[in-house]
Protein backbone atom coordinates (compact mmCIF):
# COMPACT_ATOMS: atom_id res chain seq x y z
CA UNK A 1 0.00 0.00 0.00
CA UNK A 2 1.57 3.53 -0.77
CA UNK A 3 2.05 5.95 1.73
CA UNK A 4 0.51 8.63 -0.57
CA UNK A 5 0.70 11.03 -3.69
CA UNK A 6 4.16 12.67 -4.25
CA UNK A 7 6.03 15.38 -6.12
CA UNK A 8 9.56 14.66 -6.32
CA UNK A 9 11.42 17.85 -5.99
CA UNK A 10 14.62 17.67 -7.91
CA UNK A 11 15.30 20.91 -9.25
CA UNK A 12 18.08 21.92 -11.68
CA UNK A 13 19.61 18.20 -11.26
CA UNK A 14 17.01 15.70 -12.97
CA UNK A 15 19.12 14.94 -16.05
CA UNK A 16 22.56 14.74 -14.29
CA UNK A 17 23.84 11.68 -11.98
CA UNK A 18 23.06 14.16 -9.05
CA UNK A 19 19.13 13.41 -9.80
CA UNK A 20 19.46 10.04 -9.05
CA UNK A 21 16.95 9.58 -6.10
CA UNK A 22 14.52 11.20 -8.32
CA UNK A 23 15.53 8.58 -11.37
CA UNK A 24 14.84 5.76 -8.76
CA UNK A 25 11.62 6.76 -7.99
CA UNK A 26 10.45 7.12 -11.66
CA UNK A 27 11.87 3.99 -12.51
CA UNK A 28 10.02 2.32 -9.99
CA UNK A 29 8.10 2.56 -6.10
CA UNK A 30 5.88 0.89 -4.67
CA UNK A 31 6.12 3.43 -1.61
CA UNK A 32 4.80 6.34 -3.37
CA UNK A 33 2.65 7.22 -5.77
CA UNK A 34 4.83 9.36 -7.87
CA UNK A 35 2.60 12.06 -9.81
CA UNK A 36 5.26 14.01 -10.96
CA UNK A 37 8.69 15.63 -10.96
CA UNK A 38 9.43 19.14 -10.81
CA UNK A 39 11.97 20.67 -12.63
CA UNK A 40 12.76 24.05 -14.21
CA UNK A 41 15.42 23.42 -16.45
CA UNK A 42 14.47 19.82 -17.70
CA UNK A 43 12.62 19.13 -20.78
CA UNK A 44 8.87 18.98 -20.48
CA UNK A 45 6.53 16.20 -21.06
CA UNK A 46 6.86 12.92 -19.47
CA UNK A 47 9.76 12.30 -17.10
CA UNK A 48 10.02 8.63 -18.23
CA UNK A 49 10.64 9.71 -21.58
CA UNK A 50 12.76 12.06 -19.93
CA UNK A 51 14.87 10.16 -18.15
CA UNK A 52 15.29 7.19 -20.97
CA UNK A 53 13.14 7.24 -23.68
CA UNK A 54 10.62 5.28 -21.74
CA UNK A 55 7.10 6.80 -20.96
CA UNK A 56 5.95 6.14 -17.02
CA UNK A 57 2.79 8.47 -16.74
CA UNK A 58 4.82 10.81 -14.59
CA UNK A 59 4.78 14.36 -15.79
CA UNK A 60 7.32 17.03 -15.81
CA UNK A 61 6.45 20.12 -13.86
CA UNK A 62 8.54 23.66 -13.90
CA UNK A 63 7.16 24.87 -10.62
CA UNK A 64 5.82 23.41 -7.44
CA UNK A 65 2.59 25.54 -7.64
CA UNK A 66 1.89 24.07 -10.69
CA UNK A 67 2.82 20.19 -9.98
CA UNK A 68 0.54 21.14 -6.43
CA UNK A 69 -2.69 22.32 -8.54
CA UNK A 70 -2.47 19.64 -10.88
CA UNK A 71 -1.57 16.33 -8.44
CA UNK A 72 -2.67 17.82 -5.33
CA UNK A 73 -0.49 15.81 -3.61
CA UNK A 74 0.20 14.95 -0.43
CA UNK A 75 3.91 14.50 -0.14
CA UNK A 76 7.31 16.03 -1.59
CA UNK A 77 10.17 14.32 -2.11
CA UNK A 78 13.76 15.49 -1.85
CA UNK A 79 14.73 14.12 -5.18
CA UNK A 80 18.38 15.17 -6.18
CA UNK A 81 21.81 14.21 -3.77
CA UNK A 82 25.02 16.14 -3.21
CA UNK A 83 28.22 16.23 -2.35
CA UNK A 84 28.51 15.75 1.77
CA UNK A 85 24.64 15.51 1.80
CA UNK A 86 23.72 19.06 2.07
CA UNK A 87 20.36 20.10 1.02
CA UNK A 88 21.20 21.68 -2.06
CA UNK A 89 20.76 25.47 -2.89
CA UNK A 90 17.56 26.74 -3.04
CA UNK A 91 16.29 23.50 -1.92
CA UNK A 92 15.34 25.13 1.62
CA UNK A 93 12.92 27.22 0.19
CA UNK A 94 10.91 24.45 -1.61
CA UNK A 95 10.72 22.08 1.35
CA UNK A 96 9.14 25.86 3.54
CA UNK A 97 7.34 25.71 0.21
CA UNK A 98 5.53 22.12 1.34
CA UNK A 99 5.62 22.28 4.65
CA UNK A 100 3.46 25.94 4.82
CA UNK A 101 1.18 23.67 1.56
CA UNK A 102 0.42 20.93 4.33
CA UNK A 103 2.64 18.44 3.11
CA UNK A 104 5.08 16.16 4.40
CA UNK A 105 8.97 15.98 3.46
CA UNK A 106 10.69 12.56 2.50
CA UNK A 107 14.68 13.37 2.39
CA UNK A 108 17.32 11.02 2.17
CA UNK A 109 20.08 13.71 2.47
CA UNK A 110 22.80 13.54 5.59
CA UNK A 111 21.27 16.85 6.65
CA UNK A 112 18.32 16.17 8.70
CA UNK A 113 15.78 18.21 8.15
CA UNK A 114 13.64 17.31 11.39
CA UNK A 115 16.32 18.70 13.29
CA UNK A 116 16.11 21.84 12.03
CA UNK A 117 14.12 24.52 14.05
CA UNK A 118 12.86 26.74 10.87
CA UNK A 119 11.59 23.36 9.27
CA UNK A 120 9.92 21.55 12.42
CA UNK A 121 8.29 24.44 13.61
CA UNK A 122 6.49 24.73 9.97
CA UNK A 123 5.48 21.16 10.21
CA UNK A 124 4.14 21.58 13.88
CA UNK A 125 2.37 24.43 12.64
CA UNK A 126 1.03 22.55 9.83
CA UNK A 127 0.36 19.14 10.79
CA UNK A 128 2.93 17.80 8.55
CA UNK A 129 5.34 15.12 9.51
CA UNK A 130 9.57 15.30 7.81
CA UNK A 131 11.31 11.72 7.35
CA UNK A 132 14.81 11.62 7.57
CA UNK A 133 15.24 8.83 5.59
CA UNK A 134 19.04 8.70 6.92
CA UNK A 135 18.14 9.25 10.52
CA UNK A 136 16.28 6.23 11.05
CA UNK A 137 18.80 4.05 10.84
CA UNK A 138 22.08 6.06 12.15
CA UNK A 139 21.05 4.44 15.99
CA UNK A 140 20.81 1.08 14.46
CA UNK A 141 23.69 -1.24 16.27
CA UNK A 142 23.21 -4.68 14.80
CA UNK A 143 26.88 -6.48 15.62
CA UNK A 144 27.56 -9.29 12.85
CA UNK A 145 27.03 -13.11 14.28
CA UNK A 146 27.73 -15.32 11.43
CA UNK A 147 24.56 -16.84 11.09
CA UNK A 148 24.34 -15.84 7.54
CA UNK A 149 25.44 -19.44 6.95
CA UNK A 150 22.12 -20.37 7.57
CA UNK A 151 20.77 -18.88 4.43
CA UNK A 152 20.54 -21.04 1.55
CA UNK A 153 19.68 -18.23 -0.96
CA UNK A 154 22.20 -17.55 -4.00
CA UNK A 155 23.57 -13.72 -3.27
CA UNK A 156 24.62 -11.85 -5.65
CA UNK A 157 26.14 -8.05 -5.35
CA UNK A 158 26.05 -5.31 -8.02
CA UNK A 159 29.35 -3.41 -7.43
CA UNK A 160 30.25 -0.28 -9.83
CA UNK A 161 33.62 1.53 -11.55
CA UNK A 162 32.20 4.40 -9.97
CA UNK A 163 29.19 6.36 -7.82
CA UNK A 164 25.69 6.93 -9.44
CA UNK A 165 26.75 4.76 -12.62
CA UNK A 166 23.48 2.53 -11.59
CA UNK A 167 24.10 -0.17 -9.70
CA UNK A 168 20.43 -0.13 -7.77
CA UNK A 169 18.70 0.25 -11.06
CA UNK A 170 20.77 -2.91 -12.38
CA UNK A 171 19.79 -5.02 -9.16
CA UNK A 172 15.98 -3.26 -9.41
CA UNK A 173 15.73 -5.20 -12.68
CA UNK A 174 17.08 -8.51 -11.87
CA UNK A 175 14.77 -9.11 -9.18
CA UNK A 176 12.29 -8.13 -11.41
CA UNK A 177 13.20 -10.27 -14.39
CA UNK A 178 13.90 -13.25 -11.87
CA UNK A 179 10.17 -12.80 -10.15
CA UNK A 180 9.04 -12.73 -13.55
CA UNK A 181 10.54 -16.10 -14.25
CA UNK A 182 8.20 -17.55 -11.13
CA UNK A 183 11.80 -17.51 -9.15
CA UNK A 184 11.75 -15.82 -5.39
CA UNK A 185 13.94 -12.92 -5.04
CA UNK A 186 14.61 -10.16 -3.14
CA UNK A 187 16.65 -7.19 -3.47
CA UNK A 188 18.71 -6.13 -0.31
CA UNK A 189 19.00 -2.55 -0.67
CA UNK A 190 21.69 -0.53 0.95
CA UNK A 191 21.26 2.85 0.46
CA UNK A 192 18.42 5.32 0.67
CA UNK A 193 16.67 5.48 -2.31
CA UNK A 194 16.52 1.59 -1.82
CA UNK A 195 13.86 2.63 1.29
CA UNK A 196 11.80 5.22 -0.95
CA UNK A 197 11.25 2.69 -3.48
CA UNK A 198 9.46 0.66 -1.24
CA UNK A 199 11.67 -2.82 -0.60
CA UNK A 200 11.12 -4.00 2.62
CA UNK A 201 14.90 -5.60 3.65
CA UNK A 202 17.99 -3.49 3.64
CA UNK A 203 19.94 -0.80 5.45
CA UNK A 204 21.42 2.25 4.95
CA UNK A 205 25.09 1.67 4.85
CA UNK A 206 26.40 5.36 5.16
CA UNK A 207 24.03 6.38 8.18
CA UNK A 208 25.54 3.19 10.57
CA UNK A 209 28.66 3.57 12.75
CA UNK A 210 31.17 1.36 11.02
CA UNK A 211 30.90 -0.68 13.48
CA UNK A 212 27.82 -1.96 12.60
CA UNK A 213 27.60 -2.33 9.10
CA UNK A 214 28.52 -5.47 8.47
CA UNK A 215 25.81 -6.62 10.70
CA UNK A 216 23.61 -4.15 9.41
CA UNK A 217 24.21 -6.15 5.97
CA UNK A 218 23.40 -9.35 7.23
CA UNK A 219 20.35 -8.55 9.43
CA UNK A 220 18.66 -7.62 6.53
CA UNK A 221 19.79 -10.75 4.62
CA UNK A 222 18.33 -12.33 7.92
CA UNK A 223 14.95 -10.81 7.73
CA UNK A 224 14.28 -11.49 4.14
CA UNK A 225 15.29 -14.63 4.51
CA UNK A 226 12.77 -15.70 7.36
CA UNK A 227 10.31 -13.58 5.74
CA UNK A 228 10.19 -14.57 2.00
CA UNK A 229 12.93 -17.56 1.93
CA UNK A 230 14.03 -16.39 -1.67
CA UNK A 231 15.84 -18.31 -3.96
CA UNK A 232 18.17 -15.46 -4.92
CA UNK A 233 19.00 -11.76 -3.57
CA UNK A 234 20.52 -9.06 -5.57
CA UNK A 235 22.60 -7.14 -2.71
CA UNK A 236 22.96 -3.04 -4.23
CA UNK A 237 26.59 -1.61 -4.27
CA UNK A 238 27.56 1.70 -3.22
CA UNK A 239 30.27 3.92 -4.45
CA UNK A 240 33.24 1.67 -5.54
CA UNK A 241 35.88 -0.29 -4.84
CA UNK A 242 38.53 1.80 -5.52
CA UNK A 243 36.56 4.95 -5.53
CA UNK A 244 38.83 7.54 -3.33
CA UNK A 245 35.76 9.49 -2.28
CA UNK A 246 32.86 7.14 -2.10
CA UNK A 247 34.85 3.99 -1.08
CA UNK A 248 31.95 0.75 -0.67
CA UNK A 249 31.66 -2.64 -2.11
CA UNK A 250 33.96 -4.44 0.51
CA UNK A 251 31.40 -5.00 2.85
CA UNK A 252 29.21 -5.94 0.68
CA UNK A 253 31.08 -8.92 -0.69
CA UNK A 254 32.33 -9.65 2.96
CA UNK A 255 29.17 -9.38 5.76
CA UNK A 256 26.89 -10.62 2.59
CA UNK A 257 29.15 -13.87 1.67
CA UNK A 258 28.28 -13.61 -1.89
CA UNK A 259 28.19 -16.23 -4.52
CA UNK A 260 29.10 -13.95 -7.22
CA UNK A 261 28.97 -10.36 -8.64
CA UNK A 262 28.01 -8.47 -11.57
CA UNK A 263 29.62 -4.82 -12.40
CA UNK A 264 27.99 -1.85 -13.22
CA UNK A 265 30.96 0.48 -15.35
CA UNK A 266 30.69 3.20 -17.77
CA UNK A 267 33.20 3.65 -20.70
CA UNK A 268 32.29 6.75 -22.01
CA UNK A 269 32.17 8.40 -18.60
CA UNK A 270 36.00 10.54 -18.89
CA UNK A 271 36.18 10.48 -15.07
CA UNK A 272 34.73 9.95 -11.53
CA UNK A 273 31.12 11.66 -11.38
CA UNK A 274 31.52 15.03 -9.92
CA UNK A 275 35.84 14.83 -9.67
CA UNK A 276 36.73 15.72 -12.98
CA UNK A 277 40.46 15.41 -11.67
CA UNK A 278 40.31 11.74 -11.33
CA UNK A 279 39.85 8.78 -14.07
CA UNK A 280 37.27 6.00 -14.39
CA UNK A 281 39.23 2.72 -13.37
CA UNK A 282 39.80 0.29 -15.32
CA UNK A 283 37.14 -2.55 -14.83
CA UNK A 284 39.66 -4.96 -14.73
CA UNK A 285 41.33 -3.75 -11.75
CA UNK A 286 38.19 -3.68 -9.87
CA UNK A 287 37.03 -7.27 -11.24
CA UNK A 288 40.63 -8.78 -9.73
CA UNK A 289 40.13 -6.39 -6.35
CA UNK A 290 36.50 -7.99 -5.83
CA UNK A 291 37.18 -11.86 -7.03
CA UNK A 292 40.17 -11.50 -4.68
CA UNK A 293 38.34 -10.04 -1.73
CA UNK A 294 35.23 -12.15 -2.09
CA UNK A 295 37.01 -15.55 -4.09
CA UNK A 296 33.94 -15.45 -6.16
CA UNK A 297 33.57 -14.93 -9.86
CA UNK A 298 32.20 -11.79 -11.91
CA UNK A 299 29.11 -13.22 -13.72
CA UNK A 300 28.41 -10.61 -15.68
CA UNK A 301 28.27 -6.55 -16.43
CA UNK A 302 25.96 -3.84 -17.18
CA UNK A 303 26.55 -1.15 -19.18
CA UNK A 304 25.84 2.82 -18.47
CA UNK A 305 25.87 4.37 -22.21
CA UNK A 306 25.97 7.69 -20.72
CA UNK A 307 27.92 9.67 -23.29
CA UNK A 308 28.02 7.22 -25.99
CA UNK A 309 26.28 6.66 -29.55
CA UNK A 310 24.22 3.84 -29.59
CA UNK A 311 26.72 2.49 -32.31
CA UNK A 312 29.72 2.93 -29.34
CA UNK A 313 27.84 1.60 -26.87
CA UNK A 314 27.52 -1.67 -28.81
CA UNK A 315 31.02 -2.06 -29.79
CA UNK A 316 31.87 -1.14 -26.04
CA UNK A 317 29.50 -4.17 -25.27
CA UNK A 318 31.25 -6.30 -27.36
CA UNK A 319 34.61 -5.23 -26.36
CA UNK A 320 33.85 -6.37 -22.59
CA UNK A 321 32.04 -9.48 -23.55
CA UNK A 322 35.23 -10.75 -25.48
CA UNK A 323 37.89 -9.29 -22.39
CA UNK A 324 36.09 -10.93 -19.46
CA UNK A 325 34.16 -13.84 -21.20
CA UNK A 326 30.73 -12.94 -19.23
CA UNK A 327 27.22 -11.48 -20.85
CA UNK A 328 27.57 -8.00 -20.80
CA UNK A 329 23.70 -5.81 -21.28
CA UNK A 330 23.06 -2.31 -21.20
CA UNK A 331 20.01 -2.40 -18.69
CA UNK A 332 17.68 -0.07 -19.54
CA UNK A 333 18.11 -0.71 -23.21
CA UNK A 334 18.69 -4.30 -23.40
CA UNK A 335 16.89 -5.39 -20.23
CA UNK A 336 18.63 -7.83 -18.13
CA UNK A 337 17.58 -11.47 -19.46
CA UNK A 338 21.52 -12.74 -20.01
CA UNK A 339 22.54 -11.34 -16.50
CA UNK A 340 19.45 -13.25 -15.03
CA UNK A 341 20.52 -16.61 -16.94
CA UNK A 342 23.79 -16.07 -15.51
CA UNK A 343 22.36 -16.23 -12.29
CA UNK A 344 20.20 -18.96 -12.77
CA UNK A 345 22.87 -20.85 -13.61
CA UNK A 346 24.51 -20.34 -10.04
CA UNK A 347 22.24 -22.45 -8.52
Amino acid sequence: MSDGKAIVFCEGQYTTANGKTAHGLVRFTTRYNVAGVVDSKAPTGDAGEVLDGKPRGIPMFSSLQEAYEKTKPEILVIGAVSEGGFLPPGYDEAVVWALSHGLDVVSGLHQFLSDEERFLRLAIENNCKITDVRKMFRDKKRFYTGEIANVDATRIAVLGTDSAIGKRTTAVMLVQELRRRGRRADMIFTGQTGWMQGWPHGTVIDALINDFVSGGIEGAILESWNDEKPECMVIEGQGSLVHPFFPGGFEILAAGQVHGFILQDAPGRPHLDGFPGYAMPDPGRVVKIAQLLSQRPLIGIGLNHERLPLTEAENAKKALRRRFKVPVEDPVVDGVEQLADAIENLR
